[in-house]
């Protein structure tokens, strides 16, 4: 649309209307939620990291005893699932790291749905729209478990997560069950809520003393 000059020198051209925000390929990324998931992923394995207890206790071989009794056992799984648990998180995940670089296409393929999670779900502020197609959040929600479930089940992507994460919890459950915890001291407040403290917060009944005459 163009306006009339009042001096006759032709005409103006009228402002462009501003940018509509569906121009624009709707929002497939927003940059502050991307920014606020990553920094919540970096903060989450910061604080993992950060309670890790230290290495070398974890893999010391001398400390490495065979329970005398079942009681013994469910007491050293509870107490050292309670002391070393970011320990066991990282043993999980760098089980499920080895399995998946040992499949390349099982790499790729997990490479690749996390990718569609974090792109086309987790990063997003606004509708999805692709090809000029509006698709909803629930919609998208659930073609993302649709694709993931026939991932894992189709491929042998499945079976390398799977296979993985099972070596990973025997390896976790033989340590928990043969590890000593004669040397690990817990704070009042992991002992009290891992139940190690008996009695812990109840009321103490009255004392009577009994004077003998």
């Amino acid at each position: 649309m163009r306006s009339a000059s009042p001096r006759g020198y032709g005409t103006i051209p009228a402002s462009a209307p501003p940018p509509s925000p569906q121009s624009s390929p709707a929002g497939i990324l927003s940059a502050p939620r991307t920014a606020a998931l990553f920094s919540r992923l970096r903060e989450q394995g910061g604080s993992l990291v950060a309670s890790q207890r230290p290495w070398g206790q974890f893999l010391d071989p001398s400390a490495l005893v065979r329970p005398g009794s079942s009681g013994e056992t469910f007491y050293r799984i509870r107490r050292n699932i309670g002391y070393f648990r970011s320990n066991y998180a990282v043993s999980l995940l760098a089980a499920l790291a080895l399995g998946l670089i040992w499949q390349p296409s099982s790499l790729a393929a997990s490479i690749a749905l996390a990718a569609a999670w974090v792109f086309l779900y987790l990063a997003r502020d606004e509708p999805l729209v692709l090809f000029g197609r509006r698709f909803e959040d629930r919609t998208v929600l659930g073609l993302l478990c649709v694709a993931t479930f026939f991932a894992l089940v189709s491929t042998d992507l499945g079976s390398s997560v799977f296979r993985s994460i099972a070596a990973g919890l025997v390896l976790v459950a033989i340590h928990a069950v043969f590890r000593v915890t004669d040397d690990l001291f817990l704070d009042e407040r992991q002992a009290a809520s891992g139940g190690l403290v008996a009695g812990m917060g109840a009321p103490m009944g009255p004392t009577y003393v009994v004077r003998m005459v």
